[in-house]
């Protein structure tokens, strides 16, 4: 269990961990954000079709018949893996590019 002076420690160590940080570092963070947040409007509308996504891919797994149909459960899967891959490739490229293309703002 975790007392109150652990959760205590641990939300200062976030708190300073998050004011060490430069601008490259929340300004990737925010591209990276912005594009999970766009890919999942795109891709789910809502909370609940992220769900449906979820269940279509893993329960499709168990029918042969239902996997053997082309695109249905592979675009489910492809979606959560964009999902999964992409905000994390264009957060990375956002921290290496930026300073390359804007050296006055992010040196």
């Amino acid at each position: 269990m975790l007392s109150s002076i652990t959760i205590k420690d641990q939300t200062t160590n976030v708190i300073q961990w998050a004011a060490s940080g430069s601008k490259l570092t929340y300004t990737a963070v925010a591209v990276g954000l912005l594009v999970a947040l766009i890919l999942f409007r795109l891709f789910f509308k809502s909370v609940a079709g992220l769900f449906h996504s979820i269940g279509f891919s893993i329960g499709s797994a168990s029918d042969p018949a239902v996997a053997a149909q082309p695109g249905l459960s592979s675009s489910s899967r492809l979606k959560l893996l964009l999902l999964a891959v992409a905000p994390a490739g264009s957060g990375y490229a956002a921290y290496m590019l930026l300073p390359m293309w804007f050296p006055t703002v992010f040196r």
